[in-house]
């Protein structure tokens, strides 16, 4: 399946393509409203995920073109803002109009309505390690409580938003002697009180393989 999402914010697209990190997809970006046109042109995807604000041209103008040009009308457009656009969304065409932020759940129950998403389970082990987080100067700790090659699950007294860019270390127990991992990872998801779905979006080849070994992938 083919995914085309348009948004000016990086860190929104680092984001979703965080929760997708799972997904049996291709992804294509776009920044701009002109911008998501040609892409969609070109991708032909099978849902298009617009933002409201954007430079050149709004996802709300977009989605009145796409919904008018042959051999594109026809994908489904959800726009996203972090306003209250829902009228005009709903007025140009678009299939929803959903409200800014998502997280990992609700985007993957968002795309998984209009095509049929397949997201990969990875093994999952329960660990107790302590963690040392870093976002910017700011430096936190935390527990691991559980881990897989594609994210962990963490249990921290700082309080952390979905979308934070995190650099993290923790030890992981071998029985050949334990041994540090280092990465990079986003907030996904919220459990309150003190729980954070962590999805990694930067991790070594050696480090995804030290994982799968203890997870058991």
């Amino acid at each position: 399946m083919k995914l085309l999402l348009a948004d000016d914010m990086k860190a929104f697209l680092d984001l979703t393509r965080t929760f997708l990190r799972r997904a049996d997809c291709q992804i294509a970006t776009a920044a701009t409203g002109l911008e998501a046109l040609k892409v969609a042109k070109s991708f032909q995807p099978h849902l298009i995920l617009l933002d409201v604000e954007m430079p050149e041209m709004t996802g709300i103008e977009a989605t009145r073109i796409l919904k008018s040009t042959p051999g594109l009308k026809e994908i489904p457009v959800v726009i996203l803002s972090g306003n209250d656009h829902s009228a005009a969304a709903l007025a140009s065409g678009a299939a929803e109009f959903v409200r800014k932020p998502l997280d990992e759940g609700a985007f993957l129950q968002l795309v998984t309505r209009y095509i049929p998403l397949r997201v990969r389970k990875d093994p999952r082990r329960p660990l107790e390690a302590p963690c040392v987080l870093t976002m910017g100067r700011r430096q936190m700790v935390g527990t691991v409580m559980d881990l897989s090659a594609s994210g962990l699950f963490l249990v921290s007294d700082h309080r952390l938003e979905i979308g934070d860019r995190l650099a993290l270390r923790f030890t992981l127990p071998r029985a050949a002697g334990p041994v540090e991992i280092r990465g990079e990872a986003m907030v996904v998801r919220k459990a309150p009180p003190r729980g954070y779905g962590l999805g990694f979006s930067d991790l070594s080849e050696g480090a995804v393989l030290l994982i799968r070994e203890f997870a058991g992938g």
